[in-house]
């Protein structure tokens, strides 16, 4: 019978590939998006699901539309990576056992992807507002809040403690 912390895990598990899934089909139709652009920017105004701020700017500037599309699909590659990291962190995590190297190394991967989204999704929205301040129009793009580099910081800080606990426990290995 499983313990009730172990059907969470499960369920986070399912969300984080569903979570996976969809940055994954978010980036897919990006870089269509971006690739059909290239060929015909006419073509491009008829995908659903790209902004009507973006399909502006790729009338007015096709430089900068391509260069704020390429951040955008960096982010949401990123966000897979990330998502895929998660995933490989709760199908190893042993409740019996948590304190482990693979843990620790996952944490900290996450931690560096969490730091990676943020720094993209930041000069992504800030990079957004330089060009709407110089074609006059408004160009609202979501980009990543400070939330991402906070979260990076607190997993990080847990990996660190995860690395603790493995000192201690082999710590306590050596002294029996």
């Amino acid at each position: 019978m499983k313990s009730k912390t172990e059907k969470i895990l499960m369920v986070l598990r399912v969300f984080a590939w569903l979570a996976m899934i969809g940055y994954a089909i978010n980036a897919g139709s990006q870089l269509i998006c971006l690739g059909v652009s290239f060929s015909h920017p006419e073509a491009a105004r008829k995908i659903p699901g790209i902004a009507q701020d973006l399909l502006n700017l790729l009338q007015k500037d096709f430089q900068n539309y391509a260069l704020l599309l390429s951040a955008v699909i960096l982010h949401s590659a990123l966000s897979v990576y990330l998502w895929h990291t998660v995933i490989q962190l709760l199908s190893k995590l042993n409740l019996k056992a948590p304190f482990t190297f693979e843990v620790t190394t996952n944490l900290e991967k996450i931690a560096y992807w969490l730091f990676a989204i943020w720094v993209v999704g930041y000069t992504c929205g800030k990079y957004a507002e330089w060009i709407s301040q110089s074609l006059g129009e408004p160009l609202n793009l979501s980009t990543t809040g400070g939330e991402f580099l906070f979260i990076a910081g607190i997993v990080y800080i847990i990996s660190q403690i995860f690395r603790l606990g493995i000192e201690m426990q082999e710590e306590n290995q050596q002294t029996i």
